[in-house]
């Protein structure tokens, strides 16, 4: 980020001066309590009390830093209890010290009861290296409460160590505050409860090491357990004290270890903190800030702009874009945090995409059109192309109606005769055009268009004075070319009749088969030869039949449901 140097884990983390301070302090308090004890443990002055004080005063200071640098909730509550249980130690050592003869019974039971701080203190600080790599809001499982119970049966057992002495056998097997006594089952298992838990606080550490930073990192938290080890097995020698021995009692010693060895895992980062997030924050190039309840900027980065305090108000119901940067407010315990978003590459590439996208819009418009158009052009050709074929199909036709309309005679019932024919021959050209027209866009016509179609010639006819009569449902689809069949066979018949013709009946039978009926009251045999092929074609049968001086025509076609 930014101007801000990164730190490797295991390198050693530059320490501010409020740290520094802690450190210093911590540092000098357990060499003078050393020496003050050391000093006067040859007199007859009663120091337990002063050191006490001395020992609390560390205790408590590494309690305010613990609760400061680690944000979990619940690793907090395990440096409290780790802390207070130290100066309850450290309390009670004193009471027993100053106040409770050495050979009573409850200075003895106050001895059995060090060791409860010595299983307890190790298990509480293993437990918070579980919060390593977590989210603050993390809380260790309910069967993590289960490492306790081997810690207090141990201590159970350390207490009532005058019924069986499991943990120290005194010599003549009488209990007593006298050295001479040596030890069993229980007291080792009480010292290896406490270096398994220190095993598995350097594991939980240092797993996710690599070999270089293991070794960076290795050497201080390595050196003070060296020292703690050294005090520890030496503490069990029958000979003289060490300097060591004299200078820190067995409870101060294990409290220090841990201060001093959890102290070696934040300098050295093997343990992170969140100390010095704010001298983090100022140095670092981040363009974001802190601000309180009111919206006054408390911390911000060295060259992060600062926005002004109307801007956050504004933006803490809405996003703020000034100057190709976007300011967004979010609140936080205790204030809000804002911070500026460069988004003028951003801008740039929505102006990009906004003309990117009128130009395919614009793009789109045009083909769009001339997709219509070729719409278009295409129906048109397909339209040309019907009417073509209509116009070629009927061509005889109309090549008969202008010879008829050329030849009209000159007389004027001869022209009134001749125009009836032609006006004939007119609506079976309109009402063929039309039939064609619908064929060309779908195959299946209605009924109802043949019975149009019939109608319109039969009310032709009845102008030259000819009878006639359709009977054709409506509402049957039919093949159009079975329509069509069947009103150029009708026109076929009606043009063989004349001028003969008299009366003419159109019957159509739906169902199952399907029969076209056209009867003519005349005696001539029509001639049908081109619609033989044809009906056979659409899967029927044509039929003419003469009796009575009627003339029957029968087109019938199986299946006429389907």
């Amino acid at each position: 980020m930014g101007k801000v140097r990164s730190y490797e884990r295991g390198e050693l983390m530059p320490i501010n001066r409020r740290h520094r301070r802690e450190v210093i302090l911590g540092v000098s308090a357990v060499i003078f309590a050393g020496l003050f004890k050391l000093i006067l443990d040859t007199t007859e002055f009663s120091y337990h009390c002063l050191l006490s004080l001395l020992l609390l005063t560390i205790y408590l200071v590494w309690l305010f830093a613990s609760r400061r640098r680690f944000p979990q909730r619940g690793m907090r509550r395990l440096m409290t209890a780790s802390a207070v249980l130290m100066m309850l130690w450290n309390i009670v050592k004193t009471i027993r010290y100053e106040f409770i003869p050495a050979d009573s019974f409850i200075s003895r039971q106050i001895w059995y009861w060090y060791y409860f701080p010595v299983v307890m203190l190790p298990i509480l600080l293993l437990m918070t290296t579980f919060y390593l790599g977590r989210t603050d809001g993390y809380e260790l499982p309910r069967k993590a409460l289960l490492a306790f119970i081997p810690a207090v049966l141990v201590t159970a057992g350390i207490v009532t160590n005058d019924y069986h002495q499991l943990a120290f056998r005194f010599d003549g097997g009488v209990p007593d505050t006298s050295d001479s006594y040596s030890y069993g089952v229980l007291y080792f298992s009480a010292m290896g409860i406490l270096v398994i838990c220190v095993a598995g606080i350097l594991f939980k550490t240092l797993r996710s090491c690599t070999k270089s930073q293991f070794s960076r990192s290795f050497l201080l938290p390595a050196a003070i357990s060296a020292l703690g080890g050294l005090y520890f097995f030496s503490y069990n020698n029958s000979g003289e004290p060490t300097l060591f021995q004299r200078m820190y009692e067995f409870p101060d010693l294990t409290c220090l270890f841990f201060v001093c060895f959890w102290e070696s895992l934040v300098i050295t980062r093997m343990l992170p903190s969140n100390a010095d997030h704010e001298e983090f924050f100022r140095a670092s190039s981040i363009s974001a800030g802190l601000a309180d309840n009111d919206l006054n900027i408390v911390l911000h980065g060295e060259n992060s702009p600062v926005p002004e305090k109307d801007q956050l108000i504004e933006a803490e119901e809405g996003e703020v874009i000034n100057e190709g940067r976007q300011l967004k407010v979010q609140p936080v315990a205790g204030g809000y945090f804002y911070w500026l978003e460069d988004i003028r590459e951003l801008q740039r590439l929505n102006l990009q995409l906004e003309e990117t996208g009128n130009y395919l819009e614009e793009e789109n418009a045009m083909l769009d059109e001339a997709s219509k158009l070729e719409e278009g052009r295409r129906r048109t050709a397909e339209q040309n192309k019907l009417y073509d074929s209509i116009s070629q199909r009927l061509k005889p036709r109309f090549d008969s109606l202008s010879a008829k309309l050329e030849k009209l005679p000159a007389d004027e019932e001869g022209f009134r005769e001749g125009m009836k024919r032609a006006a004939i021959d007119g609506v079976f050209i309109k009402r063929c055009s039309n039939l064609l027209l619908l064929a060309g866009s779908s195959s299946v016509i209605d009924s109802g268009e043949l019975a149009l179609s019939v109608n319109e010639s039969l009310g032709y006819l009845g102008l030259s004075g000819i009878f006639g009569h359709a009977d054709i449902p409506v509402g049957t689809e039919m093949a159009a070319d079975e329509v069509l069949f069947c009103y150029e066979l009708f026109q076929q018949a009606i043009e063989n009749a004349l001028p003969e013709l008299n009366a003419v009946m159109v019957t159509l039978k739906t169902g199952s088969t399907r029969k076209f009926l056209i009867e003519l009251d005349n005696e001539s045999q029509p001639d049908l030869s081109g619609f033989y092929k044809r009906g056979a074609l659409l899967g029927g049968k044509l039929d003419t039949e003469v009796s009575d001086g009627s003339c029957f025509i029968t087109f019938t076609r199986e299946g006429g449901e389907d």
